[in-house]
């Protein structure tokens, strides 16, 4: 006889309370990549700030994230009467009301700081600002004419276009094929078509061009992204235990293995990393997310720490507002670490300022601007969730 699972089958309605912890892991990692360098006195100071510059990896952690709940929703719907309709609808509620708030306010004080728009970068709005700007670097600044330091920082939003042609792509493919089995070996053929292409990258242009399209594009990221999307159907098949404990075997050994990269003077533009290494980090990362879905387990306690659960909630809004004034941030650096005379002390207080900052406007921006548009969701519910509400409440 089979072996009974010890958790019951997932599908999109499927509350995973730990994932939010995973999201405040990775916004956590990213901001610390994108703030609190400068200070390299004393070994355990340069090990530290060696572990802060590999934070990167938070975004794809991220994008596991991200390939894993996507095609857990488009597989658990793939039947469903409004099957594009519907989960566009929900996706563009979830994210072009915040994205899009952002450039109508740096719109609005543009006559202030007399903003210098180029009209590629509204290519940013339909989510191809990446390809342009990594033609053309400069369009990751808007610059301000009259005080440089309110200039705004695009050079995040690339992640954003990547997992957004992600999400207009993938759904096709899922649509088309179906079959479990079948979009198994579908996303594992291209996440290794997606290998080959950095290979090639590599041989055939120079090492600064590769180092800037392939960490920044999808048809070079699309193997970070589907392994999430591996993860999502395993957990669907009659072998979802095994899957689960291989997870935890993953995340010991993978984690000791990262934990030993991130001791290595090594970028991430090294070409092992632009090759392999990024499949390594994905893998590992759906490891950490599989070990999160076991109740009761070390890590899923860990993940579900409220403080984690609370920070991962209004993290997508954390990530898009916490590099758009890097500049002024870096200025308030410089000029506390002037009066404390060290940069340590100047980085210990300014960090957790920028830090809880970011976390206030995150929360007013769920509290007064997401949520209200998250509450339309209802009106594009899921077949399979209507005949819930049917049952729970059902007609005399």
């Amino acid at each position: 006889m089979p072996q009974a699972l010890r958790v019951p089958p997932i599908d999109f309605k499927t509350r995973f309370p730990a994932l939010d912890g995973i999201r405040a892991l990775a916004i956590t990692m990213a901001f610390l990549a994108h703030y609190g360098g400068g200070s390299h006195g004393g070994h355990v100071l340069r090990a530290l700030n060696q572990i802060r510059s590999r934070g990167w990896i938070g975004v794809d952690l991220f994008f596991v994230l991200s390939g894993f709940l996507i095609t857990g929703i488009l597989f658990d719907t793939r039947n469903d009467s409004h099957f594009f309709q519907r989960f566009f609808a929900r996706r563009s509620l979830r994210i072009l009301p915040v994205f899009y708030m952002v450039f109508a306010i740096l719109l609005l004080l543009t006559p202030i700081f007399h903003y210098q728009w180029h009209w590629m970068q509204l290519t940013f709005l339909i989510y191809l600002g990446n390809f342009f700007a990594n033609h053309n670097w400069s369009l990751y600044l808007l610059i301000s004419r009259n005080y440089p330091d309110a200039t705004v920082l695009f050079d995040h939003l690339w992640s954003l276009c990547v997992e957004e042609q992600f999400y207009l792509l993938w759904p096709l493919a899922v649509w088309a094929i179906r079959d479990r089995v079948r979009l198994l070996w579908t996303a594992g053929g291209i996440a290794a078509f997606s290998v080959v292409l950095r290979v090639g990258m590599l041989a055939l242009f120079p090492e600064n061009v590769a180092a800037t399209w392939i960490p920044r594009t999808l048809p070079f990221r699309m193997d970070t992204l589907l392994i999430g999307a591996i993860l999502a159907l395993l957990l669907r098949g009659p072998s979802a235990d095994v899957w689960l404990r291989r997870c935890k075997s993953i995340t010991l050994w993978g984690g000791t293995l990262l934990l030993l990269f991130l001791a290595i003077p090594i970028e991430a533009s090294a070409r092992w990393m632009l090759t392999i290494g990024f499949t390594l980090i994905a893998i590992v990362g759906a490891g950490l997310i599989g070990s999160t879905l076991q109740p009761g387990s070390l890590v899923f306690r860990f993940f579900t720490l409220r403080p984690l659960r609370t920070l991962g909630k209004y993290s997508y809004g954390f990530y898009i507002y916490h590099m758009l004034y890097r500049t002024e941030w870096i200025r308030l650096l410089k000029f506390i670490s002037s009066r404390t005379h060290s940069i340590m002390i100047g980085g210990l207080i300014e960090i957790p300022c920028n830090f809880c900052v970011m976390f206030i406007i995150s929360k007013l921006s769920y509290d007064f601007v997401e949520i209200r548009f998250l509450r339309w969701k209802d009106r594009f519910q899921y077949d399979s969730e209507k005949l819930e509400h049917r049952h729970v409440f059902p007609t005399m």
